[in-house]
């Protein structure tokens, strides 16, 4: 469903684009029936406009999308096809921006701008689709953190573990209201190879274990099969959501080095999360 529909947002938007441009003029002699606002929609409303675009002509729109099919281009701007609710593949929205914007399929964007009306038709399946039309001021990339999951609490550690060399450095934890984050660096300073078994990897909030989460929407970088001698990297492991008010929460990291003369305990630390 979800790439029928993007197949014919593909094939019909550059006409329906070109169409609407050659209206404005006369789009514009009824301002008067504008819902003229100096202050973006609120998400709720943003929500609301999203099934009933022509109602919020002229408002002013200030969210974040993640692009779902490669944008068209021509010489009076770029037609980019987004979802603001990427996770759940909905709230498709058509953003038409300066034809120098320089985005791409899957780039997360910051989009403010004004809802010009509504894109109507039928996907392939014979269903109707509606969707605004975004005039944009401005269009930049962002991250995933940033658009669709800002940290609720953010607790500094700066707290590592040493075992021959194989450091295991706790930089930070976010709590996000749909996911904790946590920001690792591993350092291998012996002169071995060393593994980190990412897929080891635990909260423990309680008497309760929460496994490392999947979220495919967000890209976090991969952690390499093999970490070489003398080199650093850094992660983002995220887990479960978890309740902000915490006392205390701990993380339990495994790994193992080629050096098979030393033995590796699992990385274990305990962060307090109250008051913070």
């Amino acid at each position: 469903m979800r790439k029928l529909l993007s197949l014919f947002f593909a094939f019909g938007l550059l006409f329906v684009a070109a169409g609407c441009s050659s209206e404005q003029s006369s789009t514009s002699k009824n301002d008067d029936k504008k819902q003229e606002s100096k202050e973006p929609l609120s998400k709720e409303e943003f929500t609301k406009m999203i099934s009933n675009p022509d109602k919020y002509k002229g408002s002013k729109v200030d969210f974040y999308a993640k692009i779902f099919v490669e944008p068209e281009k021509d010489d009076d701007g770029i037609y980019i096809q987004a979802f603001a609710d990427p996770k759940n593949s909905e709230q498709n929205v058509i953003v038409v921006a300066d034809p120098k914007t320089d985005v791409k399929n899957e780039d997360i964007i910051h989009v403010v701008g004004t809802v010009r009306e509504s894109f109507e038709g039928e996907n392939a399946l014979g269903g109707k689709v509606t969707a605004p039309i975004i005039d944009a001021e401005k269009v930049e990339k962002t991250d995933y953190v940033t658009a669709f999951s800002k940290p609720i609490k953010t607790i500094e550690v700066n707290k590592e573990i040493n075992q021959h060399g194989y450091i295991v450095k706790l930089n930070k934890v976010e709590i996000a209201e749909d996911e904790t984050r946590a920001y690792v660096t591993i350092s291998n300073q012996s002169n071995a190879k060393i593994n980190f078994w990412e897929h080891n990897a635990k909260l423990l909030v309680g008497n309760t274990q929460h496994e490392k989460a999947d979220n495919f929407e967000v890209g976090y970088p991969e952690i390499p099969t093999d970490i070489l001698p003398k080199t650093n990297v850094e992660a983002i492991i995220p887990f479960p959501a978890i309740d902000a008010n915490e006392q205390v929460i701990k993380f339990y990291f495994e790994g193992s080095s080629e050096n098979y003369d030393i033995n590796i305990e699992p990385f274990q630390f305990e962060v307090s999360i109250a008051q913070q």
